[in-house]
């Protein structure tokens, strides 16, 4: 049963789909995920009695994966599905978003520097952070973690938390990627795939610091 008391990784761990109404009341699962849901309701301007009614009758439409065996992985597992299922695909997102934000940069900047210039700059920032950050845990921390060796996460967890912020920016800077009127096919395409990007990323730090790093 879940109650407004609980931390919020462990509503997301008791009904994963709960992922869905924190996102759209842009409560943070993933970086606040130790966060007590009745204070995160209230600072995000929610009823905590409200949402967590909300949660306990929501049910995610077509959904692609099981979320409850993901989260039942034991270590080697769950750090394949890590690997394969976010770092690949985020690194294809990235390079696809990089190529659609400077293309509309170019053709939009008479109109729509102001908005643009920051979203990529912050984009850049981004993939500056996550590019190192993969290598760091594939090369070293999850072998480490597979071998048995005892692991330090704090470091990874500083990452996640410089990550969250520019991920927390990107959305303001694009005002919920939302694209201007105006916009072209390839202009509201760019806020799709950085949307889609910012979601797995989210999903992806939750995996980490709320169930991988507390095997």
């Amino acid at each position: 049963m879940i109650t407004k008391e609980m931390k919020i990784e462990e509503v997301v761990k008791q009904n994963p789909d709960a992922i869905d109404i924190l996102s759209e009341c842009q409560i943070d699962f993933c970086c606040g995920g130790k966060q007590v849901l009745n204070n995160a309701a209230k600072e995000a301007g929610q009823d905590p009695d409200e949402l967590v009614a909300r949660i306990a009758s929501y049910r995610r439409p077509g959904k692609a994966d099981d979320w409850r065996q993901v989260l039942d992985f034991n270590r080697e597992e769950l750090i394949n599905y890590i690997v394969v299922k976010h770092h690949r695909q985020e690194e294809l997102l990235i390079e696809e978003v990089e190529r659609l934000l400077a293309k509309i940069l170019y053709v939009h900047y008479r109109s729509h520097q102001d908005s643009l210039a920051p979203i990529y700059r912050t984009f850049l920032e981004l993939k500056g952070e996550l590019t190192p950050h993969f290598a760091q845990e594939e090369k070293i921390d999850f072998p480490a973690a597979l071998a048995g060796d005892p692991i330090d996460w704090s470091g990874l967890k500083d990452d996640h938390e410089q990550v969250g912020g520019l991920l927390k920016k990107l959305q303001e800077l694009s005002s919920d990627f939302t694209p201007p009127d105006d916009a072209c096919t390839t202009y509201r395409r760019a806020f799709e795939k950085l949307h889609e990007l910012v979601d797995d990323i989210h999903l992806h730090v939750f995996l980490e610091n709320s169930v991988l790093f507390e095997k």
